[in-house]
């Protein structure tokens, strides 16, 4: 039987919150690094973009990820106060305990260097600090002290061991153990301390706050020692991480900042360098790591950033993407660029599909979620929740004023090369040309989709448990046929050949294929997925049509006699306890999907 196998992954990128910090987790053998979205868990390649290993098994939104010294576990916290330890050596990642540590979410994870014990920190009504054991859960010392929530925890990797916390009360806990005790405060900080890390020996330790502060405190006494300058920052400091050799530490600020700080001395720290981004909010800098040479920056929008200190005003890579939802996939007309669009409703990534996908820029499109999109000639057609269809250009990528006001909110649209475009709203059918409605009629079968003939005469538009074709003349659309379905219609696309149909509906999950030539006669139809049928579509040679699922996966349908019009391949886990929400195909054996995880995979049919 034949298989898709995954060719490349663009992961999602960190989900942010203003005024949150968000933390990296740092692989020991510095090969990858760790974030979280929604309920799952990165593991991303830094030296590959486009390699990416997804956990997905937590029941709600995960927050945080650590590596243990060893590397054969992470241990990830969730916003239930969940904390999973999971194996890295299978790719299964076979759970080895999980435990309800906190009454809220897990804000942040420290282990022992020894991998018997960590620290788990974050909100709570009562405790909002634990130390446990990794094989058994008990509690291992007592972490009070903090009047609220806890941001940020660090546990001394050397003797004699020593913990510290940081949190929303301005303080900073110091701790002797194990089992842990409650040995200092520290009350310098006049706003909410974010992070707290010890340095690699543990001699000294740095905590940075939203007061824009840093302070260097003994590592054994807690006493403190010096601060980074005057003042760190002039905004919040969300973040800091330091080099391999405790020399230096990396500070990154709501002040669109980062800082490199030389703490040979912790008595007399001096600052090296500062990384300048840009102006606007989304450039606000709310995470950092330092893994090996690399130095890594999250900023608010998402965007991690690979910096060079030899050029601190540019970053030497940047990978951008979606933190929300892909909501809507367009393929250009030589097959060559993937453009996506998500929740984000203002970005449209532009990704060029090669050995593997790469992100080229972003294109300003909506005020809204984008419904759907696609690219003919030099123009990208979508659709949005604010109610217009708007024409951007792909060649110089930006939007010009052929946009208009729709008659009701679209579901969908088509169009055909020469930039006609047909839309199905919540109550109307439209056919727009550059930018003016050419057409429009109130209809009541309650529009779902829409898909035109290659030969632009004829359109199907979806809708309630049946299936209604128009033909298109100039600009002017007419009904001439209702086919009855089962159910109601999720997705129609005619096969590029223009031979035939394909329809897939929602609750009842079936797949139908028309014989055009033969009035529309049904050919086919069956249902193998488990849950409602979101997207679907054909090969260039017209064999095979792929439909994705609510349950996430991805099925392959071959109408080759030789296959006896049968599912040619099932993939269960295409995109792991997530919706397979949009689905193309670049080749005949190259498929690309997107899903509600904010992922986007590439797939090879091999046969």
């Amino acid at each position: 039987m034949a298989k898709v196998n995954l060719r490349s992954v663009f992961p999602s990128l960190p989900k942010t919150e203003r005024g949150k910090a968000i933390v990296l987790g740092a692989d020991p053998k510095g090969e990858t690094f760790l974030y979280s979205n929604g309920n799952n868990i990165f593991i991303r390649d830094i030296n590959n973009a486009a390699k990416c290993d997804i956990y997905s098994e937590h029941t709600t939104s995960c927050t945080v990820a650590a590596y243990s010294p060893s590397r054969f576990y992470i241990a990830s916290g969730d916003a239930s106060g969940k904390v999973r330890i999971w194996d890295t050596v299978n790719p299964e990642h076979v759970l080895k305990n999980e435990f309800h540590v906190l009454g809220g979410g897990v804000r942040d994870i420290s282990w022992a260097s020894d991998n018997t014990k960590l620290a788990v920190v974050g909100e709570g009504k009562q405790l909002c600090a634990k130390v446990i054991t990794a094989d058994s859960g008990n509690t291992v010392g007592d972490l009070s002290g903090h009047n609220g929530t806890v941001n940020s925890v660090s546990y001394k990797a050397t003797r004699p061991f020593r913990l510290v916390t940081a949190g929303e009360d301005m303080r900073t806990q110091f701790y002797e153990g194990p089992p842990f005790k409650y040995k200092q405060q520290n009350m310098e900080h006049t706003n909410f301390v974010n992070c707290v890390r010890f340095s690699p020996k543990g001699e000294f330790y740095i905590t940075g706050g939203a007061d824009g502060k840093a302070y260097v405190y003994d590592g054994t006494t807690s006493d403190q020692l010096g601060t980074l300058g005057d003042k760190a920052h002039n905004g919040g400091i969300y973040a800091l991480e330091f080099s391999a050799d405790g020399k230096e530490v990396l500070t990154v600020s709501g002040d669109k900042s980062a800082k490199i700080w030389n703490v040979a001395d912790p008595k007399n720290a001096q600052e090296v360098v500062t990384f300048s981004f840009g102006n606007q909010i989304s450039d606000m800098m709310v995470g950092c790591l330092w893994s090996g040479n690399n130095l890594i920056t999250v900023s608010l929008d998402g965007f991690i950033s690979f910096l060079d200190r030899n050029n601190p005003s540019t970053p030497s890579k940047v990978l951008k993407g979606h933190n929300k939802p892909v909501t809507a996939l367009a393929l250009s007309p030589d097959r060559s660029t993937i453009y996506s669009s998500g929740l984000e409703a203002v970005s449209a990534s532009k990704d060029k599909v090669n050995a593997n996908i790469y992100i080229l820029s972003v294109l300003i499109c909506h005020t809204n979620q984008v419904l759907e999109m696609v690219a003919v000639g030099d123009s990208l057609i979508s659709v949005s929740m604010d109610d217009t269809i708007r024409f951007t250009s792909l060649s110089s990528r930006q939007y010009g004023s052929e946009a208009c006001k729709l008659p009701s909110q679209p579901r969908a649209v088509a169009a055909l090369p020469s930039g006609v475009a047909v839309v199905c709203c919540e109550s109307h059918i439209a056919v727009v040309e550059k930018g003016n409605i050419m057409f429009q009629q109130q209809v009541k079968f309650g529009p779902t989709c829409v898909g035109i003939h290659s030969d632009g005469s004829t359109v199907a538009f979806g809708g309630q448990s049946d299936l209604h074709i128009f033909e298109l003349s100039g600009t002017a659309l007419k009904g001439v046929r209702v086919i009855k379905t089962e159910d109601d219609v999720m997705r129609v696309k005619f096969s590029p050949d223009g031979a035939m149909l394909a329809v897939c509906t929602g609750s009842k999950r079936w797949t139908y294929v028309y014989d055009i030539s033969d009035d529309y006669k049904q050919m086919f139809r069956n249902t193998k997925q488990t849950g409602k049928i979101f997207s679907l579509d054909w090969s260039p040679n017209s064999q095979y049509y792929a439909t994705g699922s609510l349950d996430g996966s991805l099925a392959v349908w071959c109408l080759d006699t030789a296959f006896n019009k049968q599912l040619l391949c099932l993939k269960g886990d295409a995109h792991k306890k997530s919706s397979v929400s949009q689905l193309l195909w670049l080749g005949d054996n190259t498929l690309v999907t997107a899903s509600s995880d904010c992922s986007i995979k590439l797939w090879n049919l091999v046969q």
